[in-house]
């Protein structure tokens, strides 16, 4: 019965394991978080560890004024790619939210700065 009662608990704690390790990290962006900008990128590149399931992609900017962004694929895949962000002058967070393989919701934020036009008199 002792080995019974051990080889259950040996076998909850894989699972555990293996349960955690699904959930997955971003590994880099395109162009870099936190990278200073001259302007706004044609699109941002996400890629994660796992493959994940986006569900929305929002920015923030400097104004605190939100609006939805376009990603692809709609299916799960580790490389996101999120289409003309249009991130204006100043601070723009990016904010994301997706599940993970074992259907955990993830989220995280990516900085952008765009600098300042300088407007030639």
């Amino acid at each position: 019965m002792k080995r019974f009662v051990l080889g259950c608990l040996a076998l909850i704690g894989l699972a555990v394991a293996l349960g955690a390790g699904a959930h997955t990290t971003v590994e880099k962006t395109k162009p870099a978080t936190d990278a200073p900008l001259d302007s706004s990128p044609p699109t941002i590149e996400i890629q994660f560890k796992h493959a994940v399931q986006m569900t929305s992609v929002v920015v923030l900017d400097a104004a605190k004024s939100e609006r939805k962004l376009t990603f692809t694929p709609a299916t799960s895949a580790a490389l996101i790619t999120i289409n003309e962000p249009a991130l204006q002058p100043g601070r723009n967070e990016i904010r994301w939210k997706g599940l993970s393989k074992d259907g955990h919701v993830i989220s995280g934020t990516l900085i952008f700065a765009v600098k300042q036009s300088s407007a030639n008199p």
